[in-house]
């Protein structure tokens, strides 16, 4: 029983965490640098400006027309993005995209040479509800084009444009997400004649929707992907509307396009009149991630309609992932930026350590564990997941050693929701360092490469890694192979590791055996 009792000293820690607001990857606050025109909201921006003056600024987001990109078949102007993208990157921030074939601003959303390649749609007119018929006056500007979404000829074109890009951005880190928004107005699902026509000739409109998940899904299949709201009816009560399941069956998520539109007086009927699809919202939001847009800032204050409250407690009652900056950032931040700072820090997933248990010191090479207890404060999942890293950093700032143990997946932290926190207690399995001896003869064979130098190499020497010595324990959220990257809220990370306290590396021959606080033999 004596000899059970001879374990290692541990040591406790309760970390302090701050209320910073983090930035983090496939989280936050996105800033509009176009929002379906090039001018509005990123134009006033000093280059190389990324927003960190507006805390919780993750990723920058480019919705633009698909003429824009493609202006000739084949030719594109991915400089349109790459220009400003690059300081974002730099940054270690992310890019969003939307991709739209119908605006009320320009004549052609989709490119006209896709109608004149024998692509079907509609004439349309701002105010004049349905299709234009008979002879249409192309002199004025107001007159409008919508494609059919369905339509053959359509389809191939827009595969090959997404195909284009997605060769060029699928896959990469710095690509936060993709919204499926190739039909209707704005790519919100608005369709001034799509649905009519539809509708009149008895085809199912919402079966080519589903194509358009498809599509995307097929095409980016590493990408996070956002279905839009109204694309099943902008005020539509349905419970799961069939759309929003077919999306969550291929792994789509969800984005309400837009919240903060009306005032009280205008919708008094509903739970909340500046929001109406929460609740799909929830539905997805076990496993996937949601995002939550607001009403142009501008537009939602001259009507009465905003609300700093309401806009922190809409990334609750989504459980919001995401949180768009729709508006001039400047004008925002100095009107509400404090309601932004709010939904910041609840937006996402934020990691709170609370506690740290492990050994005092450690023999190199020897397994070890390091029990910790975490706190997802965030109202979201990590749905891409992360695990902890356990490293030692010496008195010079270096980092010595790292291990990680990639057995508990930070995917699975619940978010703290209606004010309960659900702990997520690890164990992890670490080894710091080896012990290992190395000869320069192994099993009397000559080591070439280690008998050219006999001065620098003896014949036998311990080589443990790292030397005995005090390190600083330090710890991350990150890849399975112990990448740092997630920050976390608490002081004086470097390179987003985070010290928990002190720890002895023993020479491999010592003894780390004391008896623990407490025991009386």
């Amino acid at each position: 029983m004596i000899g059970a009792l001879l374990l290692a000293a541990t040591v406790t820690v309760n970390p302090v965490n701050t209320d910073e607001v983090l930035v983090n990857p496939d989280m936050g606050l996105v800033m509009f640098m176009n929002s379906n025109r090039p001018w509005a909201y990123g134009s006033q921006l000093e280059r190389g400006d990324t927003l960190d003056w507006f805390p919780g600024t993750s990723a920058v987001y480019f919705r633009l027309p698909w003429s824009f990109l493609e202006p000739k078949e084949g030719e594109y102007r991915w400089d349109l993005i790459d220009s400003y993208a690059a300081a974002w990157i730099a940054a270690g921030k992310q890019l969003a995209f939307r991709f739209t074939c119908c605006e009320s601003r320009y004549r052609f959303a989709t490119p006209q040479w896709v109608k004149d390649a024998g692509a079907k749609g509609w004439w349309w007119k701002k105010g004049v509800p349905g299709e234009l018929k008979g002879e249409v006056d192309l002199n004025d500007e107001s007159v409008l084009w919508e494609p059919d979404y369905g339509d053959p000829v359509f389809l191939e074109k827009l595969e090959n444009f997404l195909a284009a890009f997605a060769r060029r951005y699928e896959g990469k880190d710095y690509v936060a997400f993709l919204d499926v928004g190739t039909i209707g107005l704005w790519g919100e699902g608005h369709t001034p004649v799509f649905h009519l026509a539809y509708g009149r000739e008895k085809r199912d409109a919402n079966a080519v929707v589903r194509q358009h998940y498809a599509l995307h899904r097929r095409l980016f299949p590493k990408t996070t992907l956002f279905c839009i709201d109204d694309q099943a009816g902008c005020e539509d009560q349905t419970p799961d509307h069939p759309l929003m399941k077919a999306a969550r069956d291929l792994g789509i998520g969800f984005r309400d396009d837009s919240i903060l539109v009306y005032g009280k007086k205008e919708k008094p009927g509903y739970r909340h009149p500046q929001w109406f699809h929460a609740g799909w919202a929830r539905l997805f939001a076990p496993t996937l991630p949601v995002f939550v847009e607001h009403e142009h800032y501008s537009l939602s204050v001259d009507r009465g309609a905003w609300n700093d409250d309401l806009l922190v407690e809409s990334v609750e009652d989504y459980r919001a992932s995401w949180l768009s900056i729709h508006g001039w950032p400047d004008e925002i931040k100095a009107k509400s930026g404090e309601a932004f700072r709010k939904a910041a820090l609840r937006a996402g997933y934020r990691f709170e350590l609370r506690s740290v248990t492990y050994p005092d010191a450690v023999k190199p090479g020897e397994p070890v564990e390091i029990a910790s207890t975490w706190v997802n404060v965030g109202v979201a999942r990590r749905y891409k997941g992360a695990f902890a890293a356990w490293s030692l950093v010496d008195a010079k700032g270096r980092v010595a050693w790292v291990s990680a143990d990639g057995r508990h997946d930070f995917r699975e932290a619940e978010p703290k929701l209606d004010g309960v926190e659900r702990p997520f207690a690890v164990v992890s399995r670490v080894i710091f360092g080896t012990p290992g001896v190395i000869s320069r003869f192994n099993d009397g064979v000559l080591d070439l490469e280690l008998a050219q130098d006999t001065k620098r190499i003896p014949a036998d020497f311990a080589l443990p890694v790292p030397a005995p010595g005090e390190y600083t324990l330090c710890v991350s959220l990150g890849t399975e192979d112990g990448v740092p990257k997630l920050a976390l809220p608490l002081k004086d990370g470097k390179g987003r590791r985070y010290p928990v306290g002190r720890i002895r590396i023993l020479h491999s021959k010592s003894s780390q055996n004391s008896l623990p606080c407490g025991c009386d033999l």
